[in-house]
Parts: structure tokens; sequence; C-alpha cells
């Protein structure tokens, strides 16, 4: 099993009334035609679309996640025509005045899905390392930086041993300062399973640079 597929989902709560961007081009069916996900709340979305709708009406918005279907009645709060190069699309905010409880929890899982795989990407970015990495590199050092949470403060030291600390993580001994406070700051953010998520990560990344 890969390090990425034992990371963990994260906090439901916290995340519910996030507003999250749709990276990925995810099709939707928008009113009378189709379109895909901007972005994407618990109260609401925004759509790029090729069939127009009128701001203040009432549209249907479905679209599948995983094996489970979101399907709600859209308010159309506003709805712009815009440019995509080769032709003319247009954009639309929504607002979801009710959600049934089926289509609610596959709207939380999307909304949790979304979050953790940015914030995977984000710290893949910090630590030069992802899932597609190429493996087998020459280890730069033998040592490597302990960083621990104390409270608010975080204790900081150079080290042979490169298991990671229930109340931290490590990484290699040539990460620049700019990565270790950002990486710092990141896990002081996040909740248990996004901590656990980073410690994961910075061990695949470790293993990566030390493979034989």
């Amino acid at each position: 099993m890969s390090a990425l597929e034992q990371l963990p989902l994260g906090a439901l709560d916290r995340r519910r009334t996030e507003r999250v961007h749709v990276s990925d081009d995810h099709e939707v069916l928008f009113g009378r035609g189709t379109g895909v996900l901007v972005d994407l709340s618990k109260r609401g979305a925004r759509i790029r679309h090729a069939v127009p709708v009128r701001r203040d009406s009432s549209v249907r918005l479905s679209f599948t996640w995983g094996d489970a279907r979101f399907s709600a009645e859209a308010d159309v709060v506003a709805s712009r025509m815009v440019s995509l190069g080769s032709g003319m699309s247009y954009e639309s905010r929504v607002h979801f005045p009710f959600v049934d409880h089926p289509s609610a929890k596959v709207l939380d899982k999307a909304i949790i899905d979304i979050t953790e795989r940015d914030l995977r990407r984000s710290v893949a970015n910090m630590l030069g390392w992802n899932e597609h990495s190429q493996r087998g590199a020459a280890p730069l050092t033998s040592s490597f930086i302990r960083c621990r949470l104390r409270g608010r403060w975080w204790d900081r030291k150079v080290t042979n041993d490169s298991t990671q600390p229930d109340d931290g993580f490590v990484l290699s001994g040539e990460s620049t300062e700019s990565e270790i406070q950002t990486l710092c700051s990141t896990y002081s953010g996040s909740d248990d399973a996004d901590r656990q998520m980073i410690r994961l990560m910075a061990s695949a990344a470790i293993a990566g640079n030390t493979a034989p």
C-alpha cells in the first residue's frame, strides 16, 4: 500500500462550509445542458456551462461523486458570459435553498475529498515529492531535521534518526528554512488526521531520497 493510500480523510465538521476550488474538470448536469464545477461549498457552487441561464431563475444541478449522485434545485445568483479562447461559454454562481439528506452526504464527501487532495498536493510540493516520483536517488545527506510542536512553540533539532515523532515531523537535512517554516505553519493549522498525513508524506519523501 502506498503512502497516499494510507492517508486519512480528516475532520468532517471544519470543512462543511468551506468553498473549495475544483481544479479538475468535473462534469455536471446543469439546467438544460452540461457544465463543469469551478468551485463548491455546502451552500452553493460556481459552474462553467454552455447553455445560458437567467439570473434569479431556478435550475437543477446534479453530478456523480464516486458511486453516489448529488441532485438539488439551485437558485442562480449571478451569471456572466466568459471567453475560453476558441468560443464563448457562461459562468454562474448558484445557491442551494434546500439539499436532501442523501445529496448532503455526497456534498460533504466531495468537499472533504477535494480539500484533502489539495492538502496532499501542497505538502508534496513542499517536500519535493509525489506518488509518482522516481525513487532510488542517492541520499543527499545522512542527517535529518526533527521538528516537534511544544504547545505553541517548535523545538527543532538535527538528528540521525528519521523516525517520525507523534508531535511533529522529520525532514531531510537538505530542507530549506522556508520549506521548514511553511510546513510548520501548515502542521500547526491542521487537525490530527492531516498531521498524520504530513508525517506519512515526510516519511515517503525521506524514503525516496535514501532508497538504495
